[in-house]
């Protein structure tokens, strides 16, 4: 059997154990109740029968402990030099790092496995300056780091939001050797970004891209061939490279590898129930993989032209199970999307804080669909009560019933997922979080002033009055509402780290940016209140600049450039349906704080804001709000202006 497929290693029984001399070891022979050859037998590898050159054999066997070793560090090349120790035994991953008892105090170590091979590099820590970081980062690191990076994974990757695996058995397989070696590296490349690790000090990005290069061949080498059918960890693997793709500006590159992703969970029938075969772990790894990738293709798909491979109607899988099911390996019937998305559903609380994200990311993909990606106009103006946007609105009254948004604030949310010992359960929190960004991100977008004048333009029909207007107010409040509930988050101790939060938050910087503008316009007093939202969008724009590089990029690129623009084009226009259509430039401008995509890539040939200087365009609003030049940027997170490492205005940022 091929060992690749099953992902096993290879064992060789050495030479002298299969073909034991005939003469020389009789008597050993003899000891273990083994006959000597009859006189006169032949041995098909030596052909002068009953001689045996110790010597010889001593070579021969030297020879196959070094192959056997060699095919060791080929199958599994994450254990490639590590010193496991004089007993040869897997290295102790959980032991490497105590963090991990804090993360799952039932835990308990397996028994490593029997045969392991001894290593071929030092155990160590430190950087090697004779072997170049190309070299270095095409294998695993050494047990220590490996352990520090799977702690790091469960700690601010995993259910942040994507959820794809049970943690201990997780580990388990890690022990043993059983995570291909595809699925590995990109849970490595994905870790790195929030590693503090000396290891990598100095070659953090460079380490990212070898992990998640040496995962993507590993991944066609091994897999995307005609003898091996993909498998779950593969679809896995490509999800969370085309997350760290996306979001280090490769989005061609990261919208390729999620539709494999897609491909393979239709492939392997993931949007069905599992198999009842299957035990109640691996049933929820597989509804979690599938509704990773769901929840990935909704998120990349807000981009013009860029529609979601996954359809709502094609989903019969039921919705993810609550974190203590899921960590107990119990078993537990959950509605299906299409049950709960109904006001008649019999559901009335969702238990499942992965679920709540579930269900703003339908809303996030319904609204795209509508003011994004060129679908015919509605025949019904939007202030029709049979339209597409007042069908939106409604569909988003019942996600904010699930969500409870209005009844429970940050801080109380915080309280209900602390654990018995006082710390916080981040994996389940920070689904509660996300899903309440996701949902005011989506009424943004519904009412972002810019998309519903594009969409009127095309309409030709009469405009009520008051109706822009109101829409506008409506985005506003969910803009405030965002940097409000990222600052409660943050306050509150939590994560608040999903590469997502930076395409929030600069949509509802765009959207008070948009406000103060007008006011400005129309010679009114902009409130303190609103600078002080828009301050604050700015500053999570920095504190997430700091951890993905299309954040960074995008901190003030954009908004400098609609800052640019208004200074030729009358932006209070927008709200006046009476007025010629919006200019070509301003238009181009506008769209570029509306396309995540758009935003997230690098492209040369991209809309490139003129040179400005911070004073152009930040001088009337620190002027407002009664502070010095960029003393704007202080507050929850560090002053950027006064830090040269971080790239603030579009450079960027170090990892």
């Amino acid at each position: 059997m091929n060992c690749r497929r099953v992902d096993r290693v290879c064992h060789y029984e050495p030479y002298s154990a299969t073909n034991p001399p005939s003469s020389t070891s009789s008597a050993g022979n003899g000891a273990k109740g083994r006959s000597p050859p009859a006189p006169g037998s032949t041995s098909t590898l030596f052909p002068r029968a009953g001689v045996v050159d110790p010597e010889l054999l001593n070579r021969i066997n030297t020879i196959e402990s070094q192959l056997a070793q060699l095919h060791s560090q080929g199958l599994l090349g994450f254990l490639n030099g590590e010193n496991r120790g004089a007993s040869g035994a897997f290295p102790d991953l959980s032991a490497a790092s105590r963090s991990y008892q804090d993360l799952s105090p039932d835990f308990t170590e397996p028994s490593p496995p029997q045969h392991q091979f001894p290593p071929s590099l030092p155990d160590t820590t430190e950087p090697v300056s004779d072997i170049s970081n190309a070299m270095r980062f095409t294998t695993a690191p050494p047990p220590p780091v490996l352990a520090h990076l799977i702690d790091t994974y469960f700690l601010h990757v995993h259910n942040q939001p994507y959820s794809y695996f049970h943690e201990q058995s997780f580990r388990e397989r890690v022990n043993y050797g059983l995570v291909p070696k595809c699925l590995l590296f990109a849970i490595l490349a994905s870790a790195l970004k929030f590693s503090d690790s000396d290891y990598f000090r100095g070659s953090r990005r460079e380490a990212t891209e070898a992990y998640a290069r040496e995962a993507w061949l590993a991944l066609l080498n091994d897999h995307l061939t005609v003898e091996n059918n993909p498998t779950l960890p593969v679809a896995q693997a490509s999800n969370i490279l085309g997350v760290v793709d996306f979001t280090c500006g490769r989005t061609s590159s990261g919208w390729l590898k999620i539709g494999l992703a897609v491909r393979i969970a239709q492939d392997l029938q993931l949007m069905r129930e599992p198999q009842s075969t299957l035990s109640p772990i691996e049933q929820e790894e597989h509804r979690r993989a599938f509704w990773s990738i769901y929840l990935l293709d909704k998120l990349v798909s807000v981009g013009q032209s860029r529609p979601p491979a996954i359809s709502e109607e094609d989903i019969h899988v039921q919705l993810p199970t609550d974190e203590d099911t899921f960590r107990r390996g119990l078993w537990k019937k959950t509605p299906t999307l299409h049950q709960l998305i109904n006001w008649k559903s019999e559901t009335e609380t969702v238990n499942s804080t992965f679920t709540q994200t579930i269900l703003a990311a339908t809303a996030l993909g319904r609204c795209v669909r509508y003011v994004l990606h060129g679908r015919e106009v509605d025949e019904m103006p939007p202030w029709d009560p049979r339209s597409d946007f007042t069908l939106l609105n409604t569909f988003l009254l019942l996600i904010d019933h699930h969500l409870q948004i209005e009844t429970t604030t940050i801080p109380q949310i915080v309280e209900q997922h602390r654990k018995p010992d006082g710390t916080l359960d981040f994996q389940s929190l920070e689904h509660v979080v996300f899903a309440r960004i996701v949902f005011h991100t989506t009424h943004c977008l519904l009412n972002h002033p810019f998309l519903l004048r594009m969409r009127l333009q095309k309409g030709n029909c009469k405009v009520p009055p008051k109706f822009l207007t109101r829409s506008f107010e409506v985005s506003c409040s969910h803009a405030r509402a965002i940097s409000c509930m990222v600052e409660d988050a943050i306050a509150s101790g939590c994560h608040v780290q999903s590469s997502f939060y930076a395409y929030a938050s600069i949509l509802a910087g765009g959207i008070l940016s948009l406000a103060i503008h007008i006011d400005q316009e129309k010679g009114q007093v902009t409130s303190p209140e609103l600078l002080s939202h828009y301050q604050k969008s700015i500053q999570i724009l920095e504190r997430v600049g700091r951890r993905w590089d299309h954040a960074s990029k995008l901190l003030f690129q954009h908004l400098q450039l609609m800052l640019f623009d208004a200074n030729y084009h009358s932006l209070a226009a927008l709200l006046d349906s009476t007025t010629p259509e919006v200019d070509p430039k301003l238009e181009s401008a506008l769209w570029m704080m509306v396309d995540y995509v758009a935003m997230s890539a690098h492209n040369d040939s991209a809309l490139t804001p003129p040179a400005l200087s911070t004073d152009t365009y930040l001088g009337p609003l620190d002027t407002q709000m009664g502070m010095e030049n960029n003393d704007a940027f202080g507050g929850m997170a560090p002053n950027a202006n006064a830090d040269p490492n971080v790239g603030f205005l579009g450079n960027s940022v170090p990892l």
